[in-house]
């Protein structure tokens, strides 16, 4: 027979859970901010992005408290690991967002992304933001780790086919414009790397305590 679950398993991968909703809320507000660029809504969007980014933040902070900064009992151990790569990845994605906002930041007084990178860029932005929704819900399902690698899959070949377009030469577009796609491409790409990381993380403590 194997060990009995632990109560704090189911609390611990809904945590995980929770924050990876906060995940996909703060970038998707960053991303909004991105393509509102010149538009009148611009600031608000900023403003969202900012406190979205900051509940993510607290979120990842309380987890971390929790699990990291109390007892070190061997019957905690699944509780202080769970919270040490899940804040890792998180601390990761928070930086990562911040970056998205910072290059929208910097565009405020300019134009948007040109046409020709902005599609490839925002398609890219989109396939990150799917990922990171279904990231959060598919702890409850059998395979959840197949269904992301799929989704990865997806999103890696999204950002090979950005950097080929950008280092190739293809888009007529400003240079300033080009980095700013390489640069979103990359955010958005890692940040789906670590979104996956964190359900799996989540998955792996839910199937320990499912084993018989």
């Amino acid at each position: 027979m194997g060990e009995t679950a632990r109560p704090e398993t189911d609390r611990d991968a809904g945590r995980v859970a929770g924050l990876l909703h906060r995940s996909h809320a703060a970038l998707e507000s960053a991303t909004a901010a991105v393509a509102a660029v010149g538009a009148p809504d611009f600031e608000r969007r900023m403003a969202v992005m900012a406190r979205t980014l900051r509940a993510f933040r607290s979120e990842a902070a309380d987890i971390a408290s929790a699990g990291l900064g109390g007892s070190d009992q061997e019957t905690d151990r699944q509780s202080v690991l769970t919270a040490l790569y899940v804040t890792e990845d998180a601390g990761r994605i928070g930086v990562l967002i911040e970056q998205v906002g910072d290059i929208a930041g910097a565009r405020e007084s300019g134009p948007p992304l040109a046409e020709t990178v902005r599609e490839p860029v925002r398609d890219l932005g989109e396939a990150c933001l799917r990922l990171m929704a279904r990231a959060g819900d598919v702890l409850h399902l059998t395979a959840p780790s197949a269904v992301l690698d799929r989704d990865l899959a997806d999103i890696a070949v999204r950002q090979l086919a950005l950097s080929r377009l950008l280092l190739t030469g293809g888009p007529l577009c400003p240079v300033s414009d080009a980095v700013d796609a390489a640069v979103l491409g990359r955010c958005y790409e890692e940040c789906a790397q670590r979104a996956a990381a964190m359900a799996r993380t989540a998955d792996q403590l839910r199937g320990d305590a499912r084993r018989p």
